[in-house]
């Protein structure tokens, strides 16, 4: 599989593959050629910000199963030196091992793209010798490599509502403040619009399975007032969508948490409104029913589009934005239909050098939260369908922090330099998509605020 990229206002070309499974790890070979006319240096290239000469924000994916692998190196010898002008780098991934029956796997590549169906072969076929590449890597030990489940998460452009899928289950979380008056357990007259959505999710999976539904407060007034409160919603919430669907094939289960599971601290209005919700945890007894249906079968999320917080253009044509005061552009040409998931690649280019701010790719912080994400992520780069945000795919390492299938955009823009920042997003079944960043700059600086439309999707 070939990569072309752009690093430093360089244009580089990167072979990826094969991959082999030997000694309990994932090897991937990487080659790099590049025609710079100086020397090149790409310490940073695979890093995450501070990770020099390492290939820490490196992802293995097999999204046909829906995981993730990290690089279980401490640092990579062959970023350590710049490539001479007009040569090429031979350098080699390490993850660990894939399943016996893996056939390929995709590779995903900051400030570079993503690689899909990169064949893994037999160490006799594999051109080199995985042996010395495997004794020769710097291997951490303490590095848990996976497999990490993939989740998607795609939330409400009002914040009314989300919903999170694994490979097992699905996970509705819908505000409470929306749903309910102040301290009432009535449901108000929108909560047949956003039950709507869970109704949606449960006829995903004929065959029924387990449903749990959990009403959840704020830390306001005292413990056993939101108990009461939090059960009284939750079976609410129950009753309605018993009448307002058949759920003969689905075990229920009612209960309340009151303020004993917040989501996120009880520290702000912001963070409490969160906090009121109630939750319906569905676990159905075949999770591939929903998988099989096709795109065309997957129902159009309703409601209009929020109004662009940015500039809007066609993202093949690309948009005109800037950074630091710098003219600056984005584009997105197309995205790829790939086992159930979109894969595009976001390119960012300035007119000359600027610093790139940090926060740039961020999404406002009460998004933020619901996942707590490294801030320097392209997490702000959602799919809009209809009032539906579709969030950058993502998996829990084992340390319990989300980790994004969105690069980094870090390091200083160079003139005539074209960074790309590969992203993965949950399939939204349509023809073309909007990409969609909200912006909202904050005490953090500068969060870009653009609107791509009309990007085509392409099938493998």
């Amino acid at each position: 599989m070939v990569l072309k990229s752009v690093w430093k206002g360089v244009a580089l070309t990167t072979r990826v593959g094969p991959a082999v499974v030997q000694s309990g790890y994932t090897v991937v070979k990487l080659s790099m050629s590049t025609d710079a006319a100086e020397r090149l240096s790409i310490g940073s290239l695979f890093g995450a910000g501070v990770d020099r000469n390492t290939m820490a924000a490196a992802r293995l994916t097999s999204l046909q199963n829906k995981v993730a692998y990290i690089d279980v190196q401490s640092y990579v010898d062959g970023l350590a030196s710049a490539i001479d002008a007009g040569s090429s780098r031979e350098l080699f991934a390490v993850f660990g091992a894939l399943p016996d029956d893996t056939e390929s796997i995709e590779l995903f590549l900051p400030n570079m793209g993503v690689a899909l169906g990169v064949p893994v072969v037999d160490a006799d076929s594999a051109g080199f010798d995985v042996t010395a590449a495997i004794a020769d890597a710097k291997i951490d030990e303490s590095i848990h490599s996976g497999p990490f489940e993939l989740n998607s998460l795609v939330v409400a452009a009002d914040s009314s509502a989300d919903t999170e899928k694994d490979a097992a289950s699905t996970t509705v979380n819908v505000s409470g403040d929306v749903l309910f008056a102040t301290d009432s357990a009535e449901l108000s007259g929108k909560a047949d619009e956003l039950l709507g959505a869970v109704v949606e999710q449960l006829e995903l999976y004929p065959s029924g399975g387990v449903m749990a539904i959990t009403g959840h407060t704020d830390d306001v007034a005292d413990d056993a007032y939101n108990q009461g409160l939090s059960e009284r919603r939750a079976q609410a919430v129950s009753d309605r969508l018993g009448e307002l669907t058949d759920l003969s094939g689905w075990e229920v289960t009612v209960s309340g948490k009151g303020e004993t599971e917040p989501r996120v601290a009880n520290d702000s209005d912001e963070n409490r409104q969160l906090n009121r919700r109630v939750e319906m945890l569905l676990t159905p007894t075949h999770p591939d029913e929903a998988s099989s249906m096709s795109a065309a079968d997957v129902s159009a999320s309703s409601g209009d589009m929020p109004d662009p917080k940015g500039p809007v253009g066609r993202g093949p044509d690309g948009v005109d934005i800037e950074i630091n005061g710098v003219p600056a552009r984005i584009s997105l040409d197309s995205v790829t239909r790939y086992e159930g998931y979109l894969v595009g690649t976001v390119e960012i280019s300035a007119e000359q050098e600027v610093d790139v701010p940090l926060y740039l790719l961020q999404i406002p912080n009460d998004l933020l939260m619901l996942r707590m994400w490294s801030s320097y992520a392209a997490t702000g780069c959602t799919l809009l369908k209809g009032n539906s945000r579709h969030l950058v795919v993502d998996f829990r390492d084992s340390n319990e922090e989300h980790r994004v299938l969105g690069s980094l955009l870090h390091d200083n823009l160079t003139a005539n330099d074209v960074r790309s920042v590969p992203v993965v997003w949950p399939d939204t079944g349509e023809d073309t998509v909007t990409m969609d960043m909200i912006g909202e700059d904050d005490t953090f600086g500068q969060h870009l605020a653009v609107r791509l439309t009309d990007v085509p999707v392409s099938e493998v």
